[in-house]
């Protein structure tokens, strides 16, 4: 595996620069069980959050790896675009990063159900199972008009009720309360998150078709699937107004409302020509100020 198996290879197989993303969900996540309960185990916290990085990798390398082996289009996007066969790898290799890593992410993921008991062993494999058939069996997700929305509850909500769950284990139960508190408070997040899935399957809608794969994006057609994203894009960012009038959220979390014309205004590229290499990183560079500002107004409205 040595041989192949480069830095460089593992950056981009593993899509590992996109991994420090995931400090914000759990910043959120520590925030509202703090801001609910008064606690916060931080142990159990860097677990769950050494869990979910180790599994965002496994989940990436798969992802590049399934989608090799279902490709259609085996001159153009197997061969060209998918890294496995760009980088000429060896599948065999691959598979087994993607396979190991999942090993790997399961050891401390063994230690928190040790420590915090079986609902955690839920949640993992709920998000096991999405992690594994986002791309992989006869019927991938991220070929059905569900994927995006999938992803973005996984990622942006029960990583965060998970994050909740561990931080207030011992110390106060989960109720069905704090789970519907804990899914309004992600789902601006949820929101946003989805529109940067949406994004991306309309950049690759030809790709997809090509190989197969039948989208949202692909039933609602490029001038539909923008027009989605714009709607939601305002419906995410103005979404803290009503946790705030709920009185689910600290004030300070209003703020985040302020992003919404500077995200505009850096998504405005992509609202024009829905290109991947041209103007779907304005997308996520825009979403992404989002992700940080309003995890961390929430954070600093639970610990002042």
């Amino acid at each position: 595996m040595s041989r192949w198996l480069t830095w460089p290879v593992f950056y981009e197989l593993t899509e590992i620069y996109t991994a420090p993303l995931n400090v914000m969900w759990f910043i959120l996540g520590a925030a509202i069980a703090q801001f609910y309960a008064g606690t916060v185990n931080w142990v159990n916290v860097g677990l769950c959050l050494v869990v979910v990085f180790i599994f965002d990798l496994a989940v990436n390398v798969a992802d590049n790896y399934y989608d090799y082996q279902h490709a259609h289009d085996r001159a153009g996007y197997a061969q060209q675009t998918n890294p496995v066969g760009r980088l000429a790898l060896p599948e065999m290799g691959v598979a087994q990063l993607a396979w190991g890593l999942y090993a790997l992410a399961a050891v401390p993921g063994a230690i928190l159900v040790w420590r915090t008991g079986w609902p955690v062993a839920v949640f993992g494999i709920v998000g096991y199972l999405i992690g594994i058939f986002y791309t992989a069996g006869p019927r991938p997700i991220n070929a059905t008009p569900f994927s995006a929305i999938i992803v973005a509850l996984a990622i942006a909500f029960l990583i965060q009720l998970t994050c909740v769950y561990v931080s207030i284990y011992g110390q106060r139960p989960l109720t069905w309360t704090m789970v519907g508190a804990t899914f309004l408070l992600c789902l601006p997040l949820t929101l946003i998150f989805f529109t940067l899935q949406m994004a991306n399957d309309t950049a690759d809608r030809s790709e997809d078709i090509a190989n197969h794969r039948y989208t949202l994006a692909y039933y609602l057609g490029q001038r539909g699937s923008v027009r989605l994203i714009q709607g939601v894009v305002v419906l995410g960012s103005l979404w803290p107004l009503v946790n705030v009038a709920l009185g689910l959220a600290p004030v300070w979390t209003v703020l985040a409302v302020l992003l919404l014309p500077v995200m505009w205004r850096g998504m405005r590229p992509f609202f024009r020509v829905q290109d991947k290499r041209q103007t779907f990183m304005t997308m996520v560079k825009s979403a992404s100020l989002f992700f940080v500002a309003y995890p961390l107004l929430f954070a600093l409205g639970a610990w002042l």
